[in-house]
């Protein structure tokens, strides 16, 4: 899977979005977390 990942700073959120599908993103307050999120919505 390729993702992009985005800090929004003023949150401290991570946001990870599927490279090959804007519509599916997930948050996490950390990357790892983010990814993991990512995954369990494609699932």
């Amino acid at each position: 899977m390729k993702y992009r990942v985005y800090l929004d700073t003023d949150s401290q959120l991570f946001t990870v979005v599927d490279k090959n599908n804007e519509k599916i993103s997930a948050n996490g307050t950390t990357i790892e977390e983010a990814i993991s999120n990512l995954k369990a919505v494609v699932a």
